[in-house]
């Protein structure tokens, strides 16, 4: 449950990043803008197995329901 959590506010931190970008428009992708690291950053941790949504739910429903051992245990 805690991940469940955790793949939230990671995901919900990407979209505030997203819409700063959408806000601040071309020239925050400009390299020197720091807001360009931050999305950079930010994508790039989010897509970490341990933050991926489709293996936390996979591995939520195992959990709930008894069956095989969770796949995020076997990466």
């Amino acid at each position: 449950r805690l991940r469940m959590e955790l793949v939230t506010a990671a995901a919900e931190c990407r979209q505030a990043v997203e819409m700063l970008l959408d806000l601040h428009g071309l020239s925050g992708f400009v390299e020197d803008n720091r807001l360009q690291r931050f999305w950079r950053d930010i994508a790039v941790g989010t897509r970490h197995p341990q933050l991926n949504r489709y293996i936390t739910v996979e591995d939520y429903g195992r959990i709930l329901l008894d069956a095989e051992p969770p796949v995020a245990s076997i990466l």
